[in-house]
């Protein structure tokens, strides 16, 4: 990473009596405690990540800062080919542009913490609904 930049994720997991209190705990056949039919939530991706929604806007906050070095409120294509250069991912222009472009819903050319949050929330259930589906 570059040198002053930093990324954590604020993780400090949730207690048992949190876990228990979804109604869920206590059956020794269930290894992920997260009902296998109907549509995700993102609840149901917090408790299977451990993780509260404090937690959950604490890391989404820090990754959008990451990208946003300016601490401007916004992240753009120079920012995004930034960040990518500090995470050792080819900063080609396609790689940067199509983030850009998924994330852009206004289309004015930068990314907005909102837009950003949708971007997180819409990945986190669709990769938590591929490994729900590969769980056997």
């Amino acid at each position: 990473m570059a040198a002053g930049r930093s990324l954590t994720n604020g993780r400090e997991g949730i207690s048992i009596s949190e876990v228990e209190a979804t109604g869920k705990a206590g059956n020794p056949n269930l290894c992920n405690p997260v009902p296998e039919s109907g549509p995700l939530t993102l609840a149901e991706v917090l408790l299977a990540l451990q993780e509260t929604q404090e937690q959950r806007e604490r890391r989404i906050g820090n990754l959008f800062n990451f990208f946003d070095t300016s601490r401007s409120g916004f992240v753009d294509h120079s920012q995004i080919v930034e960040a990518f250069r500090a995470l050792s991912i080819p900063s080609q222009y396609k790689y940067a542009k199509d983030l850009l472009d998924v994330c852009d819903a206004n289309h004015d050319g930068r990314v907005d913490y909102g837009e950003f949050r949708k971007y997180m929330d819409d990945k986190e259930l669709e990769l938590y609904h591929i490994f729900r589906e590969i769980d056997v």
